[in-house]
């Protein structure tokens, strides 16, 4: 189930702990956008496990997969498609941390706040 989070904390935290915190953030991303967009392209096992041993590699992997299962979601609920597709996999080479806010702040458009 994709999970509304605070781009701002989720990049926080991936500094504080010294990345651990972005292969959980996106093992579990992945498996969310996985189902909920009935996508299975590429299992989140495999994204983990490139990310930490490859590490930008496995990230510009994740970028790739979340473009076609975020895409999947948005076709699913009639929303126009956005191509993000070159920014993912470039970043996620380069910069994985933009990577990781800017798929969190795609995730928060498609969910809703949960509370108040």
């Amino acid at each position: 189930m994709l999970k509304n989070r605070d781009v701002v904390t989720t990049i926080i935290l991936c500094i504080v702990t010294c990345g651990i915190y972005s292969f959980y953030w996106v093992y579990v991303t992945a498996q969310a956008i996985e189902q909920e967009s009935d996508k299975h392209d590429i299992p989140a096992i495999l994204v983990l496990i490139l990310s930490i041993l490859a590490g930008s590699v496995g990230f510009a992997l994740f970028g790739f997969s979340a473009n076609a299962g975020l895409n999947a979601i948005r076709a699913k609920r009639g929303e126009p498609e956005q191509d993000n597709l070159v920014a993912y996999i470039i970043l996620g080479f380069f910069l994985p941390i933009v990577v990781i806010g800017m798929v969190q702040s795609e995730i928060n458009k498609l969910v809703p706040k949960q509370g108040v």
